[in-house]
């Protein structure tokens, strides 16, 4: 899977349940959702970074 798919998935994840939470449940388990939005969030940067590491070190090498 490539790594802008997964930081697309994470996007989705984020809003879809920010959406089900404020629509079907009246915002009632916001901190259980700011916790997960927040470690979709890490899951999201640790990702970008990996891969921008990746490529400066292959940049490097060239």
């Amino acid at each position: 899977m490539k790594p802008i798919n997964l930081l697309i998935i994470v996007i989705t994840l984020m809003h879809f349940s920010f959406l089900v939470n404020h629509s079907f449940f009246d915002s009632a388990y916001t901190g259980i959702i700011l916790m997960t939005n927040t470690i979709l969030f890490l899951v999201a940067m640790i990702t970008f970074a990996t891969v921008q590491n990746a490529e400066r070190k292959k940049k490097a090498l060239s």
